[in-house]
């Protein structure tokens, strides 16, 4: 009793100072602000609070384990496809992506974000999946201005 906390005060609206003037059960009871002299109930900080995760059961631990072996073991592989798709490339001209372009396998394509890429496969009229230094990603194609 009588130490400073930070809490969140009602009347303030805000996480302010507070001076603790009840303790229960050796927790934080009752406080008073430090701005507006209001005594309330303590309401711990943002900072303090401590969101609660459930631990995944059996069968969710092993999907979990699936999926990140999945992601680990795929940009190694896209990385291979790519440098050899580069090697085959060799000094041909990228296009720029563009989502409103349509696209054919083994194009070259440039896009600001993910980099050089090489179209792997045309999925539908709308789609393309191409293969980029660090992971493959489909993309937009042949979409309305």
């Amino acid at each position: 009793m009588g130490d400073e906390t930070d809490s969140i005060c009602p009347r303030c609206d805000d996480e302010t100072i507070h001076r603790v003037v009840a303790m229960k059960e050796k927790k934080i009871h009752l406080v008073v602000c430090g701005r507006c002299n209001s005594q309330h109930r303590y309401r711990p900080s943002l900072a303090t609070m401590t969101r609660k995760v459930a631990l995944p059961s059996e069968r969710q631990a092993k999907v979990l384990k699936k999926v990140e072996s999945a992601m680990t073991s795929r940009p190694q592989l896209s990385l291979k496809e790519w440098q050899a798709l580069k090697e085959v490339a060799g000094e041909m001209e990228p296009l720029p992506y563009d989502p409103t372009a349509s696209y054919s396998e083994k194009q070259i394509v440039s896009h600001p974000t993910f980099g050089l890429g090489f179209v792997r496969k045309v999925i539908d009229a709308s789609k393309v999946e191409v293969v980029f230094e660090r992971e493959v990603k489909i993309l937009v194609m042949n979409r309305r201005k």
